[in-house]
């Protein structure tokens, strides 16, 4: 499928971009006895990881029809799954 066909039948493209965050643990409630998974409080920080951004194709109905377990991480990958989507 060409891309402006894509465009207008609908589709969409999301970027999953991996983010860390960095939150504050609350060492009143681990001295409690928490979990420190319970004991995390907001986010302090936050970036961009190094990990590779994934890309996911969407469907007008709003389905992802790449995959729940893509492989699309490039220009090149995106680009030849949508010449390859049937019109």
């Amino acid at each position: 499928m060409e891309l402006k066909e894509f465009i207008q039948k609908g589709y969409s493209i999301n970027a999953q971009v991996p983010m860390v965050e960095t939150r504050e643990v609350d060492l009143h409630e681990l001295m409690k006895g928490q979990s420190v998974e319970n004991c995390e409080s907001d986010v302090i920080d936050s970036w961009n990881s190094d990990d590779k951004t994934r890309y996911d194709v969407i469907d007008s109905d709003g389905q992802v029809v790449s995959g729940y377990k893509t492989t699309l991480f490039t220009d090149e990958d995106v680009r030849e799954f949508i010449a390859n989507l049937p019109e």
